[in-house]
């Protein structure tokens, strides 16, 4: 429900109006609508700001009026590619406001202004939204695509961190001006890299937001966009099949009937381990799943080669000297669901030529592009293929088929982890942070965030492909270790396990739960969230399922009696 906080400029209209019939006092009123308040927006002076647009528009199906600003931050030309960049944003005011100020968190390599939910104006939330630094229209070439501002110094580090808390210091400035009024409340929400930039947020700047929500973070992204590479390699030595353009074909390694019979043997193993068969692993640190019970010396379902490729992914990523790079993953059912798939293997599309998982179109562009200093290196090769640099990233030559056509394949399949790898700290004369710094989020380090009263909550997929909850829970124990213990920290942080949630959704479970409700709970009346409710959508097993996710360590656990499709018949408890 919206709180009506008209801004002191309407009231003052408004007594304006009433208080007397002259016409310098409409003239004085008319000045103050939310049209001309709106307008006026375009000519505040804000640093290295350029207003692009400043109007009012009325938006969604319940016809809500809201100012819409436009603006870039920061516009120049690189000294590297001879690219404009800037930091481009959108905000959004709605004429009843609730006093709040809202965040939308980005997605991928960013590089768009994506669409705000109408909802969200609906029930008064001033919204801004970002590109973190760069453009997908206009940042782009033919060799690296959409990832050519990965060339440029600044652009990095404003993917990295800086684009987003210049957008916001911009946007606060805006709301707080156009309103006459400050803000109530700040808050964060995103998934995926919008879930990285939550985390950045509360270890960076750690008083711009009372309250974030991070979710399926890409919490060290270059460490993953490693482990992306080793994932696509083991995939590559158990492909049975060859591309169009000469590349082993990674879908070809498991059929989908291969990964439905691996999501039943780790039920099969796993599911009873948290007190109930019930479809839904809760208890994975106690499920000892072994791959090779389906290969050739058990059922016979795997072949060796697929054995081993499944525990070399869920072993994690490892150089020569046998030092894990990144994290390994959790056995979960969520492995035989697309949103798996399309990730780890492919085909994102049955109808994309060549291999098009996004661990070698998304994540092998980002790899040599961003996360390498200096970008676009020639890779050392591996027993695999030999070392190459990318040549070209849209060989077929097609609008938005940036990555496809085995454009980064080659380059993903010769990284070498003992002598590509560290390329990720890697800096120079040019790239002076290296990736690991500016994209880096693992932090401990919360005593200006929690000293500022605010929280922080994550959630992660126990079946993400992308980012391993495995690697969020270890920084959150250590979180734990740096802060006092677990009572402390969740006094400020806690995190939430969605067993079979792929990344930012999908997969067996019941993955549609309302973390930002939660969040201000726990903001704006100091109810910490021991559980969430979620519930689990069409396309899953059991459509309509409640269960509770538990704040960590906690995880659910029924009661022993009533319905098993209910949340209510569920308690947290440490396993």
């Amino acid at each position: 429900m919206i709180r009506k906080r008209y801004p002191a400029w309407v009231l003052a209209g408004s007594v304006l109006l009433t208080g007397c019939n002259s016409d310098d006092s409409s003239d004085d009123a008319a000045a103050n609508t939310p049209a001309q308040r709106c307008e006026s927006l375009k000519h505040q002076a804000l640093d290295e700001t350029q207003l692009t647009s400043s109007t009012l528009e009325t938006t969604g199906d319940n016809g809500v009026q809201a100012c819409h600003v436009a603006g870039k931050i920061n516009e120049r030309t690189s000294p590297v590619d001879g690219q404009t960049y800037a930091i481009g944003f959108e905000l959004w005011l709605p004429v009843d406001w609730n006093g709040r100020f809202y965040y939308q968190g980005g997605g991928g390599t960013d590089g768009a202004i994506q669409s705000v939910d109408p909802a969200m104006l609906a029930e008064g939330w001033a919204v801004v939204v970002s590109d973190s630094g760069h453009s997908n229209d206009t940042n782009v070439s033919e060799l690296a695509g959409t990832n050519e501002f990965g060339l440029d110094p600044q652009a990095r580090l404003d993917y990295g961190y800086n684009g987003p808390a210049q957008a916001t210091l911009k946007a606060k400035a805006l709301t707080e001006s156009f309103y006459d009024d400050a803000i109530d409340y700040s808050y964060f929400q995103g998934c995926s890299e919008g879930g990285r930039e939550g985390l950045m947020f509360s270890q960076r700047y750690p008083t711009y937001f009372d309250g974030i929500v991070a979710g399926n973070p890409g919490m060290d992204l270059p460490k993953a966009a490693v482990a992306e590479a080793w994932d696509s390699q083991a995939f590559a030595e158990a492909a049975t099949q060859t591309t169009e353009f000469g590349n082993p074909d990674l879908a070809s390694a498991f059929s989908d009937d291969d990964l439905s019979t691996i999501g039943d043997a780790i039920l099969d193993a796993c599911d009873a381990d948290d007190g109930l068969v019930d479809g839904m692993v809760f208890d994975p640190q106690a499920c000892d799943f072994d791959p090779s019970t389906l290969g050739p010396g058990g059922t016979g379902d795997l072949t060796a080669a697929q054995v081993t490729a499944l525990q070399k992914v869920f072993g994690g990523a490892r150089n020569a000297l046998d030092e894990p790079l990144y994290a390994g993953w959790f056995w979960d059912p969520g492995v035989a669901a697309q949103g798996w798939r399309v990730w780890k293997t492919g085909p994102l599309s049955p109808d994309l030529p060549g291999n098009s998982g996004l661990n070698v179109t998304l994540g092998g562009g980002s790899l040599p592009f961003v996360f390498t200093t200096p970008p676009n290196s020639m890779t050392n090769g591996t027993a695999i293929t030999t070392g190459s640099q990318v040549e070209d990233a849209n060989p077929l030559d097609q609008p938005g088929m940036s990555g496809y056509g085995g454009a980064f394949v080659q380059w993903i399949l010769g990284f070498n982890m003992d002598t590509d790898a560290p390329k990720i700290y890697a800096t120079d004369d040019t790239y002076t942070e290296a990736a690991m710094t500016f994209m880096g989020t693992s932090s401990t380090d919360y005593a200006g965030f929690r000293d500022h009263g605010s929280k922080l909550l994550v959630y992660t997929g126990q079946a993400d492909p992308v980012f391993s909850s495995k690697y969020h829970l270890q920084w959150y124990n250590n979180l734990v270790s740096a802060n006092g213990g677990l009572a402390a920290t969740q006094s400020f942080a806690r995190i939430f396990v969605v067993p079979g949630m792929n990344h930012c959704g999908g997969g067996p479970s019941t993955s549609q739960f309302d973390s930002l409700n939660a969040l201000q709970q726990w903001v704006e009346k100091d109810q910490a969230p021991e559980r969430i409710t979620a519930t689990a959508p069409e396309g899953t097993p059991w459509p309509g399922r409640t269960r509770p996710l538990c704040a960590y360590p906690e995880q659910a656990h029924y009661t022993g009696s009533g319905d098993i499709e209910d949340a209510s018949n569920f308690e947290c408890r440490t396993p």
